[in-house]
């Protein structure tokens, strides 16, 4: 269910000038969308709070003080970056947003079917293996577009290694670029996002949210390091990838 509009948009208008003040070296670039980043506040509160009573405990009590105040407004936090993200996505028509969820879909399946590729085909090769190593550590609608055209060029430039070795062609690759690049268009609509545009602006809600997330989804984790399911009580912002030993099947090219 979505949020009520006036308390989003009350939340938003109340943290411009915060957001504003941001440092520019400090933003990070969106990884995941609204309902994501919502669900996951959603479990990590409901996770972290009976682990409060730990905090001064385990924490100097500075850094405890820290620690609850991000659990205290993290899901202000992601009400904040949810009204930042609608704000961009307002001007969309009706065929943008269709179409965005259509590529999302078709570029995640892209994306898994080149990485589990690689990973067997580049096994042996060290220079492709540490380049494909870099790619697999992320995971979200706009990484799955990053590492789709980042596996082509991977596969390209190894072409002599691939050839024969796997079932994927250079057409393959080609749709598959050119369905990342689409959404990618649609994503960010333009490189330049002026201070203050929407764009900035979503970007720097996801910035506050995406820090308090971050430090306490580690705290969590390492208070509940004897419990061997912390890592699924407290899910990474994006998922956390693992080998894959089964044959995947490619999603149809446009």
């Amino acid at each position: 269910m979505e949020p009520e509009p006036k308390r989003l948009n009350d939340l938003f208008a109340a943290a411009k000038p915060m957001l504003l003040a941001l440092p520019p070296e400090s933003l990070v670039q969106p990884r995941v969308m609204r309902d994501r980043a919502t669900r996951l506040t959603g479990i990590l509160k409901q996770e972290f709070t009976p682990l409060l009573s730990l905090l001064p405990i385990e924490l100097a009590p500075e850094r405890a003080a820290a620690r609850k105040a991000d659990f205290d407004n993290i899901e202000t936090h992601s009400l904040v970056y949810y009204a930042a993200e609608l704000v961009i996505e307002g001007p969309w028509t009706s065929d943008q947003k269709a179409r965005k969820a259509e590529l999302s879909v078709k570029v995640r399946e892209y994306d898994r079917y080149l990485s589990r590729w690689a990973v067997a085909v580049f096994d042996t090769h060290p220079d492709a293996k540490t380049v494909l190593a870099s790619i697999l550590r992320r995971h979200g609608t706009r990484d799955d577009a990053d590492d789709t055209i980042r596996l082509g060029h991977l596969f390209r430039d190894h072409w002599t290694d691939v050839a024969g070795k796997a079932p994927v062609t250079t057409a393959y690759i080609e749709a598959a670029e050119a369905d990342a690049t689409a959404l990618l268009q649609i994503l960010d609509a333009g490189k330049e996002a002026p201070t203050g545009s929407p764009r900035d602006m979503r970007k720097r809600a996801y910035t506050v949210w995406h820090r308090s997330y971050s430090e306490l989804f580690h705290l969590g984790r390492y208070l509940r390091r004897d419990d061997p399911d912390a890592a699924a009580r407290f899910p990474a912002i994006t998922p956390e990838r693992t080998a894959v030993n089964e044959e995947p099947t490619p999603p149809v090219p446009t």
